[in-house]
């Protein structure tokens, strides 16, 4: 019996004072924390203020990805504009001298078969301008949401595949040539074609590079 009472006498020393700390270190806390109630939950004005902070940073961040976006857009625009500018203006060289390579003077089978280049060169470029005229056309909204025009960079691809027939061609035939007034035209046809190509590769590469949300959806059922 004796053991017994000594045994819980010794308990009650070690575990009581201990229980006694631990309760005062939590009404301090709570005295130190205004913003949880006594149970220890958070109050409604540390509930408001966590709303705020978390819809502030959200706001936050929204206005600089739309900034971002609007950035972003505002760049590959202009790049597109300046690049459909460059093919307008090699087109337009290279139809300049289609005309005039109708005109050639050599008369016979070369002077025929170099004619011949330049009329079917000359539907080409009508095929171009509105494959372009189709990129062209479509709006911001439109790209962000769907991409560019998959179908129209498609027969793009296949103009330059005929423009660069074409430079072969001719510059075959250009050896063949006799008057030299019509070996410079047919050279410079060649260069204006170069130039054309260069541009055009130019915009298909930035209209692939157009940033938008399902773009690669639709280039699926382009190809």
């Amino acid at each position: 019996m004796k053991i017994i009472i000594f045994t819980f006498t010794v308990f009650i020393l070690l575990v009581f004072p201990t229980v006694l700390l631990a309760q005062g270190n939590g009404q301090q806390n709570r005295v130190q924390d205004p913003a949880t109630h006594e149970n220890g939950t958070p109050t409604a004005v540390a509930n408001q203020n966590q709303v705020q902070t978390q819809n502030q940073g959200e706001d936050t961040q929204l206005q600089v990805e739309t900034q971002e976006q609007e950035n972003l857009g505002n760049g590959q625009g202009e790049g597109l504009q300046i690049r459909n500018q460059n093919a307008i203006q090699n087109m337009s060289e290279v139809a300049q001298k289609v005309q005039e390579m109708l005109q050639l003077g050599e008369s016979g089978g070369i002077g025929d078969q170099v004619r011949q280049i330049a009329q079917e060169q000359n539907q080409t470029q009508t095929q171009t301008q509105e494959q372009l005229g189709k990129l062209e056309s479509k709006g911001k909204l439109a790209r962000f949401l769907t991409g560019t025009d998959f179908g129209a960079v498609k027969n793009l691809k296949q103009q330059l595949e005929q423009n660069q027939l074409k430079i072969q061609q001719l510059q075959q035939l250009q050896n063949q040539l006799s008057n030299q007034e019509d070996i410079t035209l047919v050279q410079e046809m060649v260069q204006a074609l170069i130039a054309e190509n260069t541009s055009l590769q130019e915009r298909i590469t930035a209209e692939e590079q157009t940033k938008s949300i399902f773009g690669w959806l639709f280039q699926m059922f382009a190809k």
